[in-house]
C-alpha cells in the first residue's frame, strides 16, 4: 500500500505541477510529499523529477514512468468501477478541456441542461485558444480543432468548422470589399500567432481547385481568438477564423463575410480521451452530450 501511494503522490505532483499544490490538494503537508518523492525514487533508483527553486520538471524516467503508472492506475480503477459503480449514475470530478471560443458561445449556454441531469458530475473546464491533450494537464477529456497526432488516444468527431474571411460594415465601407485573396495585399489584416508552436497562422484558401496558402503581413497580431474576432468588429480590419467565433455576429450584422467562393475545406472538431477498454459513465455522459450540442449547430460544414 505504501508504494501504490507514493506512486499516487507522484503522479499528482506531475498532473499539479508544484510539491506544495500537491500537498493542498491531498491535505497533507508538502514535507511528506517530498519525503513520500523522496523514498519512491531512492527504491526505483531514479530521479523522476528535478527540482528547482522556481519549477518542476519530469525527466525522461520520469515521463515513461508516469505513463506506466498512469496506465496501471486507469486499470485499477477501471476494475473498481466495473465492481462498484454497476447500474450506478455518472459522478466524480470530470476535468476537461477545450477552446475559449467554444466554451463560451457554444458550450456554457448548454451546461445548466447536463447538470440538471448529471448533478453528481462535478466539471472542471480548462479553456484557452490551445489546449492540448497531455501528461502535464490531467486532463479527462479535451475538445481539439484540426488534426489529432496521437494514436495513443480515442477520438470521437463532434464537427467540422469552415475558416470564413469577414470584416465589421464601417471596416468594408471605407476600405471596399476584396473580391479575390490577392486584394486583400491592398487591404489592412488582422493576424493569428498559434499558441502551439508560436507561428503566424497562414490564409487558407481555394483557387481553380487548388488550395493556397497566404502568409499575411498583418496590420495587428493576437495570440488570442477571441482579441482578434473584437478588433475585427472594432472595424480595424480583415480576419481569417474559424466560423463557430463569428457566426452570432454573422447573424446579427455585426461582422460580415467576404471571398465566399474562395472559401478552404474546414477542420474537423473533435473530443480526444485515453484509451479505456470501460469508459467511465461520467466521461461517457459527458461525450454523448457533446455530440448532442454539435448535432445540429449552424455553423456545421456539410458533406
Amino acid at each position: 500500500m505504501d508504494r501504490l501511494h507514493g506512486i499516487n503522490v507522484f503522479l499528482r505532483i506531475v498532473e499539479v505541477g508544484t510539491i506544495s499544490g500537491t500537498a493542498r490538494d491531498l491535505g497533507v503537508s508538502t514535507a511528506a510529499i517530498s519525503a513520500s518523492l523522496a523514498r519512491l525514487e531512492t527504491n526505483l533508483a531514479v530521479r523522476l523529477l528535478d527540482r528547482t527553486t522556481r519549477r518542476l520538471s519530469v525527466t525522461a524516467e520520469g515521463a515513461e514512468f508516469y505513463e506506466r503508472c498512469k496506465k496501471l492506475m486507469s486499470d485499477l480503477d477501471e476494475a473498481e468501477q466495473s465492481i462498484s459503480r454497476i447500474g450506478r449514475d455518472p459522478r466524480g470530478k470530470l476535468r476537461v478541456g477545450m477552446p475559449s471560443g467554444l466554451c463560451r458561445m457554444w458550450i456554457v449556454p448548454s451546461l445548466p441542461r447536463f447538470l440538471k441531469k448529471y448533478p453528481e458530475v462535478h466539471l472542471e473546464i480548462v479553456c484557452s485558444d490551445y489546449v492540448p491533450y497531455t501528461i502535464d494537464n490531467g486532463l479527462d477529456a479535451s475538445i481539439q480543432v484540426g488534426e489529432l497526432h496521437s494514436s495513443r488516444l480515442a477520438m470521437r468527431q463532434l464537427a467540422s468548422v469552415d475558416y470564413v474571411v469577414v470584416a465589421a460594415p464601417s471596416y468594408l465601407k471605407k476600405r471596399g470589399v476584396p473580391k479575390v485573396p490577392n486584394d486583400l495585399l491592398q487591404h489592412h489584416c488582422l493576424t493569428y500567432r498559434r499558441p502551439r508552436n508560436g507561428l503566424i497562422r497562414e490564409w487558407r484558401f481555394v483557387e481553380n481547385g487548388q488550395e493556397q496558402h497566404l502568409a499575411i503581413d498583418g496590420l495587428l497580431t493576437f495570440n488570442s481568438g477571441e482579441a482578434l474576432v473584437s478588433a475585427a468588429a472594432s472595424g480595424l480590419g480583415l480576419i481569417q477564423v474559424a466560423e463557430y467565433y463569428v457566426s452570432q455576429m454573422i447573424a446579427t450584422g455585426q461582422l460580415v463575410k467576404v471571398l465566399e467562393s474562395s472559401r478552404a475545406k474546414g477542420y474537423d472538431i473533435s473530443v480526444v480521451f485515453p484509451q479505456l477498454k470501460n469508459v467511465p459513465p461520467k466521461l461517457r455522459v459527458w461525450i454523448d452530450f457533446l455530440v448532442e450540442i454539435f448535432s445540429g449547430i449552424s455553423w456545421q460544414r456539410k458533406s
